[in-house]
């Protein structure tokens, strides 16, 4: 069925996400020695680093003020090791890749039961993407859910964003919540396992396209916690963003003692702050969830550390629910 509705934050998101797709497209295409998937983790990496703690956001912008640096840290985690010489083409092509104005605000969203679409953009629909659309929709209506779920999808895809909905199964977020963790920090409207719990939040990137679906804005925005409850903070596997991490972490330890954390990171990171207790999961034993909606198994060791108490804390449930 085809939905046609008059969105300017459609249609604009929708040109976004075409630049980014044009850009990728460029760079593939001058670098083919390099696998997409690697050129796209090495990109999303780059623009993260440089989102955190800016909450208006414009991905042709945000791509034009990349720089050296920003590559060099960005693809430092990828499988792939680029010459000077690669980056300064990548930047090059990032100068020279415009992006197309929009003709008209008014779009076609394509829906059926397998899938949500605008034009080429299409998103697969899942148990978490039905999630959020029934979020919306219980809220204001189905054309609403749709056009804020391809909103927020077609912004997360144009920073190639398939990290960024990767999580702990549900049946783990099932535990936290039992146990009176009520706030999931480094979320997105597609992994929020929190997503329409009674007395939850969660805390996203993109605030302005996410607050639709029940979230707080980023986890750095926050001056202090205000919904009750424990954290969960899951955020990406980026030295950079893990310090940043656990230097809020440490202070709001040390201001509000009855509220009590998990931090979940690689198991190689080194803490400056002691927990008070860790989980090992294992590399190629242990799960997550991603986009998808289904298990895979972890691709390296990961820790869950646990700050202050929480009542019913499992090791064991915890490890059993990864698997």
């Amino acid at each position: 069925m085809v939905h046609k509705i008059k969105s300017e934050n459609l249609a604009n998101e929708y040109q976004n996400w075409k630049f980014s797709q044009k850009l990728i497209e460029s760079i593939c295409e001058t670098l083919i020695k390099y696998e997409i998937d690697h050129l796209k983790a090495g990109l999303e990496n780059s623009l993260i680093n440089s989102l955190q703690g800016d909450e208006a956001f414009d991905i042709y912008n945000t791509f034009k003020k990349l720089d050296l640096t920003n590559l060099i840290d960005g693809f430092n985690y990828t499988e792939i090791q680029l010459l000077k010489s690669d980056l300064e083409i990548i930047l090059n092509l990032i100068r020279v890749t415009e992006k197309n104005a929009t003709d008209s605000n008014e779009v076609g969203i394509t829906v059926d039961d397998k899938s949500l679409s605008i034009a080429d953009f299409k998103l697969t629909r899942n148990q978490y993407v039905d999630k959020a659309i029934n979020y919306v929709a219980k809220k204001h209506n189905l054309n609403k859910a749709y056009e804020s779920t391809l909103i927020a999808a077609l912004r997360y895809a144009s920073i190639y964003a398939k990290t960024r909905h990767i999580g702990p199964p549900q049946d783990v977020y099932d535990l936290f919540c039992d146990w009176g963790i009520k706030n999931e920090g480094f979320a997105s409207p597609f992994n929020a396992r929190l997503l329409g719990k009674d007395n939850c939040k969660f805390y996203s990137l993109f605030k302005e396209t996410d607050f639709i679906f029940g979230s707080e804005g980023s986890f750095f925005d926050q001056e202090k916690p205000t919904n009750p409850g424990h954290w969960s903070l899951d955020p990406p596997f980026t030295t950079e963003i893990i310090e940043i991490t656990e230097a809020k972490l440490k202070k709001w330890i040390k201001l509000y003692p009855s509220i009590s954390f998990l931090l979940i990171i690689p198991a190689s990171y080194q803490l400056k702050i002691k927990p008070n207790e860790t989980v090992r999961l294992l590399k190629n034993v242990h799960s997550y969830e991603g986009l998808e909606g289904v298990k895979k198994k972890l691709p390296l060791d990961v820790n869950i550390h646990r700050f202050g108490e929480i009542e019913k804390f499992s090791v064991e449930a915890i490890k059993n629910a990864y698997t």
